[in-house]
């Protein structure tokens, strides 16, 4: 339902048109009578640079008629920087205006626009907090596990703070919920890579790196023998050998454990890994533990020929659908 609306109070300006009245129009849009009333005095007072409360008040209705019509929100952040200059109380204001975007934020959980007003305001708030965002940011996230804006905006929000306190726990709650939330795989690492930065080595010293480092290994490995065929954790086990450990995917036996989950295909013999022979090779329980021991080895000399034999494996049997990645990495380890 749309902000009221009391056209008295614009009785002094005239529309602007947002048709142009042209006969030979491609597509002739059917606006409402009432979205043509609005947008074109809101177009009269953008044109006008007026940033009063009377404008502000008709964003909130252009807003509710078109959540995702950016001019307005520009607009109205211009309003809100004038009036807070004469507000009084700069912090009273803004957390009004936070209170008002928090209503619209839940009725529209895919505008993107949002979570960018959002940032503005923080950036001018006297006495932003990350306790007055985490509600919401929840309440959007139970809603939709993997909407792409919202966790962007946590990223964002985290790191203006510097607040990772309740990351990890958050992370492994949806984990918990979802093992398959890519989402929550994906802020784990954020989170990680920001801890364990070098911007907070006064709090993090080698001996902490280390153990959550360790924690997390093993955290990931968890997951894994929960779920072996998931992309998530294999994903986050990868990176965070490649963040911290220059790639040794052998580093504390970690190339053993996914060896665990694809079987014997590095005992088979080279004639063996042929379409004709594909019906014959075993059911693995992870192909994406084929990937990661495949990647692993191709960065070890000694290896490549047991990469060579996994990379042939995923594309004759167990991911044929990349078989052009596959037979490319085979091409670049043969030269």
């Amino acid at each position: 339902m749309m902000s009221e609306f009391d056209v008295s109070l614009y009785s002094d300006i005239e529309p602007l048109p947002i048709e142009t009245g042209l006969d030979n129009e491609l597509c002739q849009i059917m606006y409402t009578d009432e979205y043509k009333q609005v947008i074109g005095i809101a177009r009269r007072l953008i044109s006008n640079g007026e940033f009063s409360e009377r404008a502000l008040d008709l964003t909130s209705c252009v807003i509710d008629l078109s959540p995702a019509f950016y001019t307005i929100w520009n607009y109205r952040f211009n309003i809100v920087t004038a009036l807070m200059a004469v507000s009084g109380d700069i912090e009273a204001f803004l957390n009004k205006e936070l209170d008002w975007l928090d209503e619209v934020t839940l009725n529209n959980p895919k505008n993107y626009q949002i979570w960018s007003y959002r940032q503005a305001l923080l950036e001018v708030h006297p006495n932003a907090s990350l306790k007055r965002e985490l509600p919401v940011l929840e309440m959007m996230i139970d809603e939709d596990t993997k909407n792409y804006h919202v966790w962007s905006y946590r990223k964002w929000c985290v790191q203006k703070f510097n607040d990772f306190t309740n990351e990890f726990q958050f992370a492994d709650s949806l984990i918990e919920k979802d093992i398959y939330n890519n989402s929550a795989w994906t802020h784990r690492m954020f989170v990680l890579k920001n801890l364990t930065s070098n911007k907070n080595e006064d709090n993090w010293n080698e001996q902490l790196k280390k153990e959550t480092i360790d924690f997390e290994i093993e955290y990931a490995k968890q997951k894994i023998t929960l779920c072996p065929q998931n992309v998530s954790s294999w994903n986050y086990l990868r990176g965070i050998l490649d963040k911290y450990f220059d790639e040794d995917y052998t580093i504390n036996g970690i190339d053993e454990f996914a060896i665990q989950y694809i079987d014997n295909i590095f005992e088979k013999n080279e004639s063996e890994l042929t379409e004709t022979n594909s019906t014959n090779l075993p059911q693995l329980k992870s192909s994406y533990a084929l990937q990661f021991v495949a990647d692993g080895y191709s960065r070890i000399p000694d290896k490549k020929n047991m990469a060579i034999k996994a990379y042939k494996s995923l594309s004759i049997k167990y991911d044929p659908i990349r078989r052009g990645l596959w037979n490319h990495m085979i091409s670049k380890l043969s030269a």
